[in-house]
């Protein structure tokens, strides 16, 4: 009986250390290369683990790409003042951010100007 509750005491640490090292940064994106992006959000994903605004962008060619942008957790950005309807779907936006590995149109946030020039930022 003891070795079955040790043996469940110790998968449950492996599930919550794999809970907790869930993203790495450096493999989703790439620290050195930042890009500003133009665009209108569809969608926002105010919860855990990261809030994420999806960003309809016009690229070169006329069409239409779909961005997702990543910031912190709600949590984070609650207490540096942003809430669900800080930015909302329809707003015209420009985000500056670090760009996804393997040209995926992923995007995390460093900073936001919203529609009326207010400019938001936010660290990890």
């Amino acid at each position: 009986m003891a070795s079955r509750l040790i043996l469940g005491v110790i998968g449950v640490c492996f599930v919550a250390a794999s809970a907790g090292a869930h993203h790495s940064f450096a493999a989703e994106f790439l620290g050195d290369q930042t890009r500003t992006i133009d665009g209108v959000v569809t969608e926002v994903w105010f919860k855990n683990p990261h809030v994420r605004y999806y960003i309809d962008v016009t690229n070169e060619k006329g069409e239409t790409e779909q961005w997702d942008v990543r910031t912190s957790s709600p949590t984070l950005l609650v207490r540096r003042g942003w809430n669900r309807e800080t930015i909302g779907v329809g707003d015209q936006v420009s985000i500056e951010g670090y760009l996804g590995r393997d040209g995926r149109k992923i995007m995390s946030l460093i900073s936001i100007e919203l529609p009326d020039g207010t400019v938001l930022g936010q660290s990890y």
